[in-house]
């Protein structure tokens, strides 16, 4: 092999496996993401995981005094959209620069690994995901 194809092989291999170690990373830190929110004046709080799932429901002592039942679910349902869009919110600002253009997180499916296997066996579709035009 001649030396200019192994130093663009090895420049290549590189760029690769420092993408995959920010992937990696990101990856991590999208696994930590929870949001919280409010509504009713505070007396509706909610948390929710990266998947946007209820984890956590607190209501103030004065809320059954404050609020109707119907005027209950619908602070409920409030707080957890907003915990939601914020999750949401999250997940998009830690992908940015590090996915495909359209890739989503949203709902904690999206499996970055398969972004980057271990051992590239198509460089040129590695390449195509990443957006790396060839020197």
């Amino acid at each position: 092999m001649r030396a200019e194809w192994q130093a663009h092989i090895d420049e290549l291999l590189q760029t690769y496996q420092e993408k995959r170690r920010q992937i990696q990373e990101m990856q991590s830190r999208l696994e930590t993401i929870e949001a919280s929110a409010e509504a009713a004046d505070g007396m509706v709080r909610v948390k929710v995981d990266r998947q946007g799932r209820l984890t956590s429901l607190e209501f103030d002592p004065r809320v059954s005094r404050k609020l109707g039942s119907e005027e209950l679910a619908e602070a409920v349902m409030e707080a957890s959209k907003k915990a939601q869009n914020d999750v949401a919110d999250q997940m998009r600002a830690a992908m940015q620069g590090l996915t495909p253009e359209g890739a989503s997180g949203e709902g904690g499916g999206f499996d970055l690994a398969k972004l980057l296997p271990e051992r590239p066996d198509d460089i040129e579709a590695v390449r195509t995901r990443l957006g790396i035009q060839p020197k």
